[in-house]
């Protein structure tokens, strides 16, 4: 009995409808499209990355110096180093999905931006493996947590928090939220925002991952006065690189390159150790280079 792969079953039946070239010849335009991806960015001596408008530290962000740092930034750097090529940063991406987009339409070569494994987005371009993996946060407005409470256990009404959830817009806490099912989501377009809409009560709690909240509970110690901020351990937040679906071995490579680095960082151990942290991936990427 043959045994065809799903896409091979689709492309059979558009070239018995169509016309359309065989399924050997295809399947070898789709090979040598992929294969061809890593001559391309060698040739053009540049890979082409596209990052969020805005900065997210310690992930991506312009500092004092006005150059653009972070992990991602360090981490895409260093890959492209191995290449022997220099990064073009595309930032034209007003929401974090307009990254994806751009992995999508072939505008950019993959795009790196704290980005979350989320079924959507896997349904349009492919990931690598996680490079990191961070877990679902909330901050929640202790005022209405306390109404909640009723002499309930705390845990119990957390896992059924009712009201409003603030989150941002077109990100992947968007889909994250449905799992909160008596909870009306407010799209935000930035952070700041569902933070202060939550600390004033406005929402109930505003939903991201525990990389941003450690780093609001740091550089704002007096917003504890107003927020609790819970981490949900059984909800894991992973977090990859997006190629297009038809450039499988640029996904590969990054993989070997994310494995071959062995670096296991923690949320906490980003927000609290940066300096440390950022200096030990280096020393990683600097061993890859020797070798």
């Amino acid at each position: 009995m043959l045994n065809f792969k799903p896409i091979n079953i689709i492309i059979l039946l558009l070239v018995m409808l169509f016309g359309l070239p065989s399924v050997q010849a295809t399947e070898n335009a789709i090979s040598n499209e992929s294969s061809n991806v890593l001559q391309d960015i060698v040739k053009r001596g540049k890979l082409v990355v596209a990052m969020y408008s805005k900065d997210v530290p310690p992930f991506y962000y312009v500092d004092k110096n006005k150059q653009l740092t972070g992990f991602d930034v360090v981490l895409i750097e260093g890959f492209a180093k191995l290449l022997g090529v220099s990064v073009e940063y595309n930032r034209s991406a007003k929401f974090l999905d307009d990254t994806v987009t751009l992995v999508e339409n072939h505008d950019v070569d993959l795009a790196i931006s704290k980005l979350s494994l989320t079924f959507n987005r896997a349904s349009r371009v492919l990931f690598t493996d996680p490079y990191i993996t961070l877990h679902q946060s909330l901050l929640i407005n202790r005022l209405e947590l306390s109404k909640q409470l009723q002499g309930r256990p705390q845990e119990e009404v957390i896992q059924n928090l009712t009201g409003k959830l603030g989150v941002v817009a077109k990100s992947s806490y968007v889909d994250y939220a449905k799992h909160f099912h008596n909870m009306e989501v407010v799209s935000y377009s930035s952070w700041a925002e569902a933070i202060k809409d939550a600390r004033e009560g406005k929402v109930t709690a505003a939903f991201r991952d525990d990389a941003e909240v450690k780093l609001i509970a740091r550089e704002h110690p007096e917003y504890a006065l107003d927020l609790m901020s819970v981490i949900l351990k059984d909800a894991k937040d992973p977090k990859g690189i997006a190629v297009s679906i038809d450039h499988n071995q640029l996904r590969l490579l990054l993989n070997f390159y994310i494995k071959t680095l062995d670096w296991n960082i923690t949320g906490d151990q980003m927000i609290n150790n940066y300096d440390k942290e950022i200096n030990k991936l280096k020393q990683k990427i600097a061993m890859q280079e020797q070798q």
